[in-house]
C-alpha cells in the first residue's frame, strides 16, 4: 500500500512540473515542434497507416494538427477521442471540416458521430496517445483520468501500433508506474521516434 501511495503521489508532482514545463513554452517553439512533428508524416508506422487515431492539443501539449493534416492528405482515416460518461473514450471519425464541441471536465474538443468499431477500423492502424510524460520503457504518464488505460488493451487486441506523443522535453529517464498504466510501443515527439527497449523491462507486443 505505501509503494502504491508512494508512486501515486511522484505522479502527480510530475503531472504538476511538466504540465507546467510545456505551458512555459513560448508559441514560436510550440509552432516549430508541430512543424518538426509533422514530418514524421513521411515515416514509418505513419506513412502506411490508414487509420489514425489522434487527439486535439489542449493545455500545452504537442500540436499534431500539422501532422493530421498530412496524413488526411496521403489518405488515412481519422478519429478523435470522445469521453463517455463512464470515464472509457470512443473514437469518432473526424472528417474534413467537421465541427468539434467542447465537452468534458477540460472543455475539450471532441468530434460528434457514432464511435469506430475497433476490430473494422482499417489497418496498418495508429494510435497517437498525449502524454503528460514518457519514458523509453514505454510507460505513459496521463492526465490521470484513466480513458486511454482503458482503451489501449482493445486497441492492442485489435493490432494498432500505439505511440505515446509529448514535447521532448517531457520524456524521462524512469516513470513510476502501478499495475492498472498501459504502456505504448514507441514515443514520439519532435525529436524523433523511439521504439520501447524490451532491455530496461519495456511492453512492446
Amino acid at each position: 500500500m505505501e509503494a502504491r501511495s508512494s508512486a501515486r503521489d511522484e505522479k502527480q508532482r510530475l503531472r504538476r512540473s511538466m504540465r507546467s514545463a510545456r505551458r512555459a513554452l513560448a508559441p514560436e517553439a510550440q509552432a516549430q515542434a508541430a512543424r518538426a512533428l509533422a514530418a514524421f508524416a513521411r515515416s514509418e508506422p505513419l506513412a502506411s497507416a490508414r487509420t489514425v487515431a489522434a487527439y486535439v492539443a489542449t493545455d500545452g501539449e504537442i500540436d499534431v494538427a500539422p501532422l493530421l493534416d498530412r496524413l488526411r492528405a496521403s489518405g488515412s482515416r481519422l478519429l478523435l477521442p470522445r469521453l463517455r460518461a463512464d470515464g472509457a473514450l470512443d473514437l469518432v471519425a473526424f472528417e474534413s471540416g467537421a465541427t468539434l464541441r467542447p465537452a468534458g471536465p477540460g472543455a475539450i474538443p471532441e468530434p460528434d458521430g457514432e464511435p469506430v468499431t475497433l476490430s473494422e477500423a482499417a489497418t496498418p492502424a495508429v494510435l497517437l496517445a498525449p502524454a503528460v510524460a514518457l519514458d523509453g520503457r514505454g510507460a505513459r504518464l496521463g492526465r490521470g483520468g484513466g480513458g486511454y488505460d482503458r482503451l489501449i488493451p482493445d486497441l492492442r487486441r485489435s493490432g494498432w501500433c500505439l505511440l505515446g506523443v509529448c514535447h521532448a522535453l517531457q520524456i524521462v529517464d524512469r516513470l513510476p508506474i502501478e499495475e492498472h498504466d498501459q504502456p505504448v510501443d514507441g514515443t514520439l515527439s519532435e525529436a524523433g521516434l523511439a521504439w520501447v527497449d524490451p532491455s530496461r523491462g519495456g511492453a512492446r507486443s
